[in-house]
């Protein structure tokens, strides 16, 4: 800003502009003599070191900041699943030779008049042998035979139902020795009225096993007691 105190020559214009480039603002006194400001000159060194701290601050806000390394991230391994190991399979029951001879009367399959209900066939049994089923034979009266593996009769004995006419629910018990297990059939059948001929006849092949040997039991005799002499 030019401040004037009369007129102006062209050397002090040209002055005055020397003053403006170098940064000074030429004040003008009553004698046309232009001179600087020191209150000015301090203004512009305070705004010029303001300007610079600016330029700075504004550098260090500009600066990229650094690229954020990332982590590796670990992933837990999954543990093993252990599969707990399933029961132990059931063996199969080994198949009962069937040994039966060929069935003189068989009971007729729509109508059946003996039904045997226990032993199953392929029944490994020990004596005495349960036998339970139905019957609908004369007089209420039935027979049981068990043939071994070559043929010959081990054991027989007959059996009664509750009613003789209608099928009726039975029991009976055959006792019999063998000395070592080995296949075999049991017969249960009706007698002919007629001529005592075996009729209505049910087979069933099982298994004989000879009777558990019982465990000898051990004694322990004591040891003696020495009485000491006087």
């Amino acid at each position: 800003m030019l401040l004037f105190a009369g007129r102006l020559s062209v050397s002090q214009v040209l002055d005055s502009r020397l003053l403006l480039e170098r940064g000074l603002t030429p004040i003008l006194g009553a004698t046309g003599r232009e001179r600087s400001s020191p209150l000015r000159l301090g203004a512009l060194l305070a705004a010029s070191f303001l300007l610079a701290f600016a330029m700075v601050a504004c550098g260090e806000a500009e600066a990229p900041s650094p690229t954020a390394t990332p982590t590796a991230q670990l992933t837990p391994l999954a543990s093993p699943t252990v599969t707990p190991a399933g029961p132990s399979p059931t063996p199969a029951p080994t198949a009962v030779p069937n040994v039966c001879a060929t069935n003189p009367s068989p009971v007729n399959p729509a109508d059946p008049s003996i039904i045997v209900r226990s032993p199953e066939p392929g029944t490994v049994a020990t004596s005495p042998l349960r036998i339970t089923g139905l019957a609908r034979v004369f007089e209420a009266q039935f027979n049981v035979t068990l043939y071994g593996e070559l043929g010959g009769v081990i054991a027989e004995t007959t059996g009664m139902t509750e009613q003789g006419q209608v099928l009726s629910p039975f029991e009976v018990e055959l006792t019999f020795a063998v000395g070592r297990g080995q296949p075999a059939c049991l017969w249960v059948y009706d007698l002919s009225a007629k001529d005592g001929s075996r009729m209505d006849v049910v087979q069933v092949p099982i298994a004989l096993a000879p009777p558990a040997q019982p465990t000898p039991s051990v004694t322990s005799t004591p040891a003696p007691t020495s009485t000491p002499s006087e």
